[in-house]
């Protein structure tokens, strides 16, 4: 019995002004594609080399070609269910949809009866070319349900994911006396699977736990009361139970995210990660603080670099709630959202939105990144703590794919990595910082297949 005849594989050549992001060659005049992989990066004429002869260039001219954004704090099934709920069935432009959100409330509001699985279906389907029309070409969901679980996975099966997704399963043990932690390390030994598990299209992540609650809710745990209320903030779950659940993750190979904001439950969160790291290494396997953007010791930024943690932010929280906490905190909070520092204290930095919370677009929070400019203020906040646009740049590609396991894969234009790219009109590097968030975005490509185009 004679199979179909596999196709031969299929070469292109794309020219333009590459931003590689790879620090062995951070710019070339063209790569080459063979199917979803690029195989060459350099000169012209060394990748025309690298060819079967007659392989088709495209000549981008002085186009930038960058590698995909990847935000590492998106919320998207929620995301896709507020466009549709909020704005019907589709298409909407990228445009029409941050216009949405920003009229509407970024809460992702859905209704009294939970969402069908064809809800969260078409929700992906008609959120997902909106994202791709900001550049954004990979995703972590932050705290995927179960059925969120089941939603990703129902849209892998009918191969209508066009972004890669890592979903990190939520486990809620927040209960004040910890007593869900033992119920969500049964439920952990019991799934079948574990960190990473899954491909280059949908892979499961490390589990998301909170440990302090929302800072302009005057809930993140600071080291001294907050103003509004007299008290330091919460902590969501017990030391003690806290440490149970970890010490059982860096056994058992799970990775863990943990949303901690304030600088005393990153300074808790750190003695906790130090004591599952001498139960087993948790250092290359991407256990990550998110959010972490009030008050942070710099003690606490050293040993999460000792530690070998990701640090998952957020500019946007800062862009869009910054002036408020500013106003109720003081002067010392001006440093909110500490990216300098955390970089100069060699942790590795990867950005995100938290949307459809919060704004999501990636060339506004780069902007603030490196502006320091927020909304509903005319003054930046402290500029110390500005960090440069290629450091921008790179926690939004390469640190980014670390934080989604995904180092080697995609992130960085360089041969064997994936091709997912994105063409913007100018180079972000050569242009006033203030001009970020008006670059245009004129293509998204996502392993060699273009998912939009202006």
């Amino acid at each position: 019995m004679t199979g179909s005849p596999i196709p031969p594989p299929s070469y292109r050549v794309v020219v333009g002004r590459l931003r590689t992001m790879d620090p062995e060659r951070p710019t070339a005049e063209a790569m080459a594609v063979r199917d979803d992989t690029i195989v060459a990066v350099g000169t012209r004429a060394e990748v025309l080399a690298a060819c079967p002869e007659g392989t088709p260039v495209e000549d981008l001219g002085e186009t930038c070609v960058l590698p995909g954004f990847i935000d590492t704090h998106l919320h998207l099934l929620r995301g896709g269910l507020k466009v549709i709920h909020d704005l019907g069935p589709g298409p909407h432009d990228a445009d029409t949809v941050v216009a949405s959100m920003r009229e509407l409330g970024f809460e992702a509001e859905w209704g009294e009866e939970p969402p069908t699985l064809e809800q969260r279906v078409e929700g992906m389907r008609v959120f997902q070319p909106a994202l791709h029309e900001l550049g954004i070409t990979a995703v972590i969901d932050p705290a995927a349900t179960r059925d969120e679980l089941a939603g990703y996975q129902e849209c892998w099966r009918r191969d209508l994911l066009t972004l890669r997704v890592v979903a990190m399963p939520y486990v809620d043990v927040g209960q004040p006396e910890g007593s869900g932690v033992d119920d969500a390390i049964v439920r952990l030994e019991n799934v079948g699977l574990g960190t990473g598990f899954g491909d280059d299209r949908l892979r499961v992540g490390g589990i998301k736990v909170y440990l302090d609650g929302e800072g302009m809710k005057s809930q993140a745990l600071l080291r001294d009361p907050w103003p509004d209320t007299g008290e330091p903030g919460v902590q969501r779950i017990p030391t003690e139970a806290f440490q149970r659940l970890l010490d059982h993750c860096a056994r058992s190979g799970w990775t863990v995210g943990v949303h901690a904001v304030g600088g005393l439950a990153v300074e808790r969160l750190l003695e906790c990660y130090a004591a599952a790291d001498r139960v087993a290494s948790i250092r290359g396997r991407q256990w990550q603080i998110i959010h972490g953007y009030l008050e942070t010791a710099a003690a606490s930024m050293r040993r999460a670099a000792e530690l070998d943690v990701v640090m998952a932010a957020q500019p946007s929280i800062m862009l869009r709630n910054g002036a408020a906490l500013a106003e109720l905190l003081g002067p010392w909070a001006e440093r909110m959202c500490a990216l300098r520092s955390w970089l100069d204290a060699g942790v590795r930095v990867a950005l995100g939105s938290d949307g459809p919370y919060f704004p999501f677009d990636p060339r506004e929070l780069m902007w603030s990144a490196v502006t320091r400019r927020v909304r509903d203020r005319e003054e930046p906040l402290d500029p110390a703590e500005a960090i440069t646009v290629e450091e921008a740049l790179a926690a939004y590609t390469r640190e980014a794919a670390v934080a989604a396991f995904a180092e080697g894969r995609y992130g960085v234009l360089a041969p064997g990595l994936l091709a997912d790219w994105v063409a913007l009109d100018r180079d972000p590097l050569t242009i006033d910082p203030m001009e970020l968030r008006d670059l245009r975005v004129l293509r998204t490509v996502v392993g060699g297949e273009t998912v939009w185009s202006a």
